[in-house]
């Protein structure tokens, strides 16, 4: 009796001993299927980069929005119309005076809650480092009182709500060191910046305690990979999951869907050159306006291009309501523009090809930048076609053209802006044409334009801003004021493994926190 009891026991032991290991060993497996799980991360090529990662400085606002790390009080969706981030709501007081309610909650990457008077300080700071923060919001006084934010503009402003969503803008914490700035700015984006190495590499990580949905992604890497091939290649070989500004002649090795999504849109951004009105030759109103009738705008589009960029008319897309209608822009015609350059005087005396007035041959120099691949194309066909004519153009290539134009090194010089970056034409008007603008590196100045400048940042009814608009415009082009080249389309291609990336008609914005991966 007691040697089966002994028995009934030992193997009731045993089975209470294999039963443990066996829990034991489901408990090991789980917890090693747990721990090997790969983070969830992406790798972007970009063709271009910030200088640093400073908000306040320059463009540089653009990439910690396009990087998930920063934010501000509003934003522009897809439609173009505003939206709400840190700012839950607005109302306009009066003319001047606008009021915002920050969003409750909202932490800083250091933890620091966001309110009010940190918001103030913070614009307050844009303000003090960057011109064109003055020129865009129009700022007489910010007071601050809990979560409510105030903004006194100097006179009436009517298209502050969508100036205030420009990057520029981004809400950072002004109490972190002054040196955390260009490379790891405190904002309260989805991300947070890990690392960054100046011309190569921004890598950002989740912001766990981000006030929204949490980021499906764990990290991100943004690199610098300015070669338009080299960064289609770098995606076709696995190297990077997305790219942005793929080139029209690298298109065709994306268009398997079964590998790559594809996401295209018209942009607002307008390509244009400079002139700068300080040279001898560009002075000359029928030099200018030769120039224009010599340069040929649908072929530029329509065959160099590869149907990527459209035809410009003014310094605004057409698809906007503010953009070519009731415009009158100018036609190719090489024999009309020759017989302007003939009729004001200036005479092939040598028989070289080239133009000559009082002894100076018509030369110009032509800057442009190589980040953007339409650039360098345009600038052969215009230097091509300008030699038809008898004024030649020597190249003059550059990594960024910031310190040309500043320098007023140049006579003319390409660029790709953004011209309706509020979904309003108040602002690119007055930065890039009012005497004096930031922006206006070529020296224009009219008074005329000036008064209608003024007048448009006053006007409250929709229809009659798009009707100043529309004769600011119009003056530019009579003026020559710059040459309006082309309007280009925009894109990003990825992996088909990831999800939730899409091309808004501004680039402000790329990584946010539904993008993820398979």
């Amino acid at each position: 009796m007691k040697v089966k009891l002994k028995r009934k026991l030992a193997l009731l032991f045993t089975t209470v001993l294999l039963c443990t290991s066996l829990a034991a060993c489901k408990g090991s497996s789980s917890s090693e299927k747990s721990s090997s799980e790969k983070p969830k991360s992406i790798t972007f090529g970009f063709n271009q980069f910030p200088t640093n990662m400073d908000p306040a400085l320059e463009f540089n606002g653009w990439y910690t929005s396009r990087f998930g790390v920063g934010e501000t009080l509003v934003k522009l969706n897809a439609e173009m119309k505003i939206e709400p981030i840190l700012a839950d709501s607005w109302k306009r007081v009066d003319a001047l005076t606008w009021q915002f309610h920050i969003r409750e909650g909202v932490k800083f990457h250091s933890g620091k809650a966001v309110t009010a008077e940190a918001a103030k300080a913070s614009l307050e700071r844009a303000l003090k480092l960057n011109k064109r923060a003055g020129e865009v919001l129009l700022v007489d006084t910010i007071s601050a009182n809990g979560q409510e934010l105030t903004i006194k503009t100097k006179k009436p402003h009517e298209a502050l709500l969508g100036n205030i969503a420009d990057p520029l803008t981004t809400i950072v914490d002004t109490t972190a060191a002054e040196d955390t700035f260009a490379k790891a700015p405190i904002c309260t984006g989805p991300f947070k910046v890990k690392s960054y190495t100046a011309n190569s590499t921004v890598v950002v990580e989740k912001n766990k305690d981000y006030w929204e949905d949490k980021a499906k992604l764990d990290e991100a890497t943004f690199k610098y990979i300015k070669d338009d091939n080299t960064r289609a290649m770098a995606l076709q070989s696995g190297e990077i999951d997305a790219a942005t500004s793929i080139p029209s002649n690298n298109m065709s090795l994306f268009e398997d869907k079964s590998k790559y999504n594809t996401d295209k849109i018209s942009s607002l951004r307008i390509i244009l050159s400079y002139e700068n009105l300080n040279n001898e030759f560009l002075k000359d109103p029928a030099v200018r306006k030769a120039i224009s009738v010599g340069i040929d705008r649908e072929t530029y589009g329509k065959t160099l291009l590869k149907g990527s960029a459209v035809a410009a008319v003014g310094p605004f897309p057409g698809s906007l309501p503010f953009g070519n209608k009731n415009l009158t822009g100018y036609k190719y015609d090489k024999a009309e523009a020759a017989k302007l350059l003939s009729d004001a005087g200036y005479k092939d005396t040598d028989g070289d090809g080239i133009l000559d007035k009082n002894g100076k041959k018509l030369e110009l120099n032509l800057a442009f930048y190589t980040t953007r691949s339409e650039l360098p194309i345009l600038s052969e066909a215009m230097q091509a076609q300008l030699k038809e004519i008898g004024i030649s153009t020597k190249l003059q290539s550059y990594e960024s053209v910031a310190k040309v134009l500043k320098s007023k090194e140049f006579d003319l010089c390409l660029l790709s802006v953004n011209t309706a970056v509020t979904g309003d034409p108040q602002s690119f008007l007055q930065t890039y044409f009012k005497t004096g603008g930031s922006e206006n590196c070529g020296g224009y100045s009219n008074p005329e334009v000036d008064d209608l400048i003024d007048k448009l940042a006053t006007e409250q009814n929709t229809e009659a801003r798009y009707d100043i608009a529309t004769k600011i415009q119009q003056k530019l082009i009579d003026d020559n004021a710059d040459l309006f080249l082309v309007s280009p389309m925009l894109n990003i291609i990825s992996k088909n493994t990831v999800s939730g990336l899409k091309m808004y008609p501004l680039d402000y914005y790329i990584l946010d926190n539904k993008v993820s991966v398979k």
